[in-house]
């Protein structure tokens, strides 16, 4: 039931209109990596992925999107022992820069909307700017509510919790 909560939640934040890249996918990886295990996070993450790309539709440079929020997992694992607000911001912008530079080079390296050329490379990354700042705000405003409301669950469990002993 908790993997269909989350993967309902993500694949809501695909389907429904938004700007482009600013859903909650990227920051469910991190989170669910840090609290749970970057297994169950991987799996959640993929069957998002797949399900909300059978309504969007599947496209050339999959790998690189999927292996982008593959990466994300794996460094949700570093929040695991250190969830300074610091270190959570951190981790969270370099997630977001490894998506933009990974998934942009895939769209060079297609060929169909750059030229493999140096200049090609540096123009589609420039193109791809916009997109790279909507990842970041959507993974810091999904970050922090998805870690942001885990800690208010537990501190108002923990202030409701009888003791029996």
């Amino acid at each position: 039931m908790e993997y269909l909560f989350f993967i309902c939640i993500n694949s809501l934040s695909r389907l429904i209109p938004h700007l482009p890249n600013m859903t909650s996918v990227g920051a469910m990886a991190l989170f669910l990596s840090a609290k749970y295990s970057w297994k169950k996070s991987f799996v959640i993450t993929f069957a998002t992925m797949m399900i909300s790309d059978m309504v969007l539709g599947f496209h050339g440079v999959m790998w690189a999107t999927y292996g982008s929020f593959f990466i994300a997992t794996i460094l949700g694992n570093m929040l695991q022992k250190k969830t300074t607000r610091m270190w959570m911001v951190g981790v969270t912008i370099i997630s977001s820069l490894q998506f933009f530079i990974i998934t942009n080079f895939a769209v060079w390296m297609s060929g169909v909307l750059y030229p493999k050329t140096l200049s090609g490379l540096l123009d589609c990354y420039i193109m791809a700017l916009p997109f790279f700042r909507n990842t970041l705000l959507g993974d810091l405003f999904y970050t922090a509510i998805f870690f942001g409301c885990f800690e208010f669950v537990k501190a108002f469990q923990q202030k409701n919790t009888v003791s029996l002993v």
